[in-house]
């Protein structure tokens, strides 16, 4: 349903209107505003005073016509300037009441007399009422312009040129204007005390303000300055610790700036930070051909997530040295202005790892010894009462290895019955402390049922921090071929015993005499088993370090030269003298107690070779190889001559060494060359070097068109004790590579050599020049 539209009556309208009209003007500008309502103000005091002016202007002039006509002028620039001020243009506004009054005051001061019109009071208020609206200088120059136009007037009024004054005011305009003027001037005055009175209020409440803001940032000011005191101090603090830390530590940012460096680092890199500028630069030249592959890593770090990055990496040190470090990089969370660091730590892991390859060589050597020896090694874990036992410990009893469980029963129920009790109360009497030492002689089960003799020794290795022994670790070696020979002596023993019984004083010498070879074989026993004993001992000693294996392999081999020629001597006096006397049997075994005796004799001689090398200090000096080689070749003369060996010596540069132990690498290099060609027609041997190599090095070689070797036995044949070929075949111990092999080492060079299986092998080794 339509709503008919409310009819608005016209003088309602027009009542609207005026009432808006009237209403004080609203702008956006608050500035705008203060001044608009000033001039509103002033306009509705002075527009009534000019309508009240209009309709009784005739009880101020003398002509009516001419007062309507003023009061009208005013009430018309009135008028004007509220419409400009409701329109928001305030300053025409401003400017249009100030000059157009004063326009208007100057005309009438002109028409009305002059200096003696009852007008000229009005001068005073438009300059009031004008410095109070335009604000600033502007009072000074309406008050300027107003004394100047007075004094023109005066002048004018005294020199007769004044025109013939065409308004005249009664008496009654003179009081008028001048109260109207009053008013106007109070009102202004008023006005300003207001606003002077609210704006020093405000100044006044700004400054309370103020001083209390003031003292706030005071405080923020001391509060952060000591917060950045405090940070400086935490920095300081924080810079020096990891300055002085022993771990190497770098600080770098996203952009490579190297932000801090410490004394660790620099120590163990070689480079300092005058040396390189950026982390790229320490990458580049610590990392060389795997720096890419760094900054990728670290870029990825900057980039993804994972805040953090660890790893083994090999490094360049600035004295060329190449280091194994544990590097730990960790993105720091970002800076204020945005930036990340890269926090990187390192340990310099290279002595460990050296330890560690030590230890692993020491084991390998550990196990090719008790191969030697037919050593069975078992570990006794007294806390669990289990017991770890090695291979041959397994197959020196025929069994397949690991055939039975690691536990303590099943190597008690394997001892012969007759024997168990004693070998464990020899046990329990060591390790409660009763003896001073583990050795026992026990029979021990075969798979096949007989029954193997066994030597067992053992010793605490390891305690808990009271002293109570916590493992228990020891060799099984066979010794049934020594207990057939000593039950054969016994038997021989005995047989003497009767003879002697049976015979004449002329056998009383030959008697003692047995009895006296019957000792010496007991010494020789006794003398055999302390040699095993110290070769455990030896054993028990590689596993801790490198240098407790040389010590011991140096001391070991000595203490067995003296026994080893007991035995020899004894074996031979029998073979000799008793020969016809022994039974096939008793001979086998002596036969077999001399080889093996020549054997162990020619492996102690290599094995104290081995050992001197790693105790001696090695001095080199300028050595001419050719020399070293004539003699080499001169000691296998007359296998050469025999054989019709062509030997081919090239020349051969000097080099840095120790002349002897550059001899030592010839005499096994060249003897290598003389054994494995013996099954060629046409053997032939060739001694040179490698020419246009580098100025530093210069690389020898040994060549010869022997048996060769196939090229999965490399790495191998440097191994000590490794053989590619049997005793029957090939005669040696294979520790004349091992030997060569770390006496290159020890002088800083290198060894590795060529080969193909049936058509020779060639061995080179480099080593350093002499400065020139």
């Amino acid at each position: 349903m339509n709503k008919e539209k409310k009819k608005i009556n016209p003088a309602q309208k027009l009542f609207k209107s005026i009432e808006k009209f009237l209403k004080a003007p609203q702008l956006p500008d608050p500035n705008q505003t203060r001044t608009a309502k000033i001039i509103h103000a002033l306009a509705l005091i002075i527009l009534p005073i000019g309508v009240g002016v209009i309709s009784i202007s005739w009880l101020f002039t003398t002509n009516p016509i001419y007062g309507i006509t003023i009061a009208l002028s005013d009430v018309i620039v009135i008028l004007l300037v509220m419409y400009f001020n409701h329109q928001g243009r305030t300053k025409l506004a401003s400017h249009l009441f100030v000059y157009s009054f004063w326009i208007i005051d100057t005309i009438i001061l002109v028409a009305s007399g002059g200096f003696s019109s009852a007008y000229l009071s009005t001068y005073i208020t438009i300059t009031v009422l004008g410095g109070f609206i335009l604000g600033g200088f502007s009072a000074f120059h309406l008050a300027g312009i107003s004394v100047i136009s007075s004094l023109v007037l005066y002048f004018l009024g005294t020199q007769g040129f004044m025109p013939v004054p065409i308004i005249v005011f009664k008496p009654i305009a003179s009081y008028f204007i001048s109260s109207v003027n009053t008013v106007l001037a109070a009102t202004v005055l008023v006005m300003v005390l207001s606003k002077y009175e609210k704006t020093f209020k405000q100044l006044l409440d700004n400054e309370q303000s103020l001083s209390k803001t003031n003292l706030e940032l005071t405080r923020e000011i001391q509060a952060r300055k000591e917060a950045e005191l405090l940070q400086q101090q935490s920095e300081n603090r924080f810079e020096s610790v990891l300055m002085d830390s022993p771990i190497p530590t770098m600080l770098h940012a996203e952009d490579g700036e190297i932000i801090l460096i410490n004394k660790a680092w620099i120590e163990k890199s070689g480079y300092s930070p005058q040396d390189l500028d950026t982390a790229e630069q320490w990458i580049n030249h610590s990392f060389r051909e795997n720096a890419s592959l760094i900054n990728d890593e670290i870029q990825q770090l900057f980039q993804s997530k994972t805040n953090q990055k660890e790893g083994y990496y090999k490094v360049n040190t600035r004295l060329g040295e190449i280091r194994d470090w544990y590097l730990h990089w960790v993105c720091l969370p970002e800076l204020s202005d945005g930036k990340k660091m890269i926090l990187t730590m390192a340990t310099d892991m290279t002595e460990l790892m050296d330890v560690e390859s030590a230890l692993r060589e020491s084991e390998e050597i550990i196990s090719k010894l008790a191969l030697v020896t037919n050593d069975g090694i078992w570990d006794w874990n007294l806390r669990s009462e289990s017991v770890v036992f090695d291979p041959l410990y397994y197959t020196m009893a025929g069994y397949e290895v690991n055939e039975f469980p690691h536990h303590l029963v099943e190597f008690r129920k394997r001892i012969h019955p007759d024997d168990v009790e004693r070998v464990f109360k020899l046990a329990e009497d060591y390790i409660t402390g009763i003896q001073n030492k583990f050795i026992a002689e026990f029979r021990f089960l075969n798979k096949d049922g007989s029954w193997l003799w066994v030597l067992g020794r053992g010793n605490i290795i390891e305690q808990d921090e009271n002293g109570n022994p916590l493992r228990f670790v020891g060799t099984h070696t066979d010794i049934s071929a020594l207990k057939s020979v000593e039950e054969e002596l016994n038997r021989y023993q005995d047989k003497l015993e009767d003879i002697v019984e049976d015979r004449t004083q002329k056998l009383n010498e030959r008697i003692s005499e047995v009895e006296r070879l019957n000792a010496a074989l007991t010494n020789i026993l006794d003398d055999y088993q302390i040699a095993n004993e110290k070769l455990s001992s030896m054993s028990r000693s590689l596993t801790d370090t490198y240098q407790e294996l040389e010590s011991f392999t140096y001391s070991v081999s000595n203490d067995l030269r003296e026994p080893l020629k007991a035995v020899k001597q004894s074996s031979d006096t029998l073979m000799k003298k008793y020969h016809a006397k022994l039974d096939p049997k008793a001979k086998i075994y002596l036969e077999e107690v001399q080889l093996n005796t020549a054997l162990m004799d020619q492996l102690i001689e290599n094995l104290l070779k081995l050992a001197e090398l790693g105790r001696k200090e090695i001095t080199p000096v300028p050595v001419n190889p050719t020399t070293l080689v004539n003699k080499v070749i001169k000691s296998y003369a007359e296998e050469i001559e025999d054989r019709k060996i062509k030997t081919n010596i090239k020349e051969l540069p000097p080099c840095m060494a120790d002349e002897n132990l550059l001899e030592m690498v010839f005499q096994s290099l060249i003897g290598n060359a003389v054994k494995f060609t013996k099954k060629q027609k046409n053997a032939e041997i060739t001694i040179g070097h490698q020419p246009g190599q580098t100025s530093e090095r210069v690389i020898y070689y040994v060549k010869d068109n022997g048996v060769g070797f196939n090229s999965k036995d490399q790495e191998n044949i440097y191994d000590t004790f490794h053989r590619l070929h049997s005793q029957e075949e090939f005669q040696g111990i294979g520790i004349g590579l091992t030997l060569a092999k770390k006496i290159i080492n020890r002088h800083g060079g290198e060894i590795w050599a060529e080969a193909v299986e049936n058509e020779g092998a060639t061995f080179y080794f480099a080593l350093n020049r002499p400065a020139d």
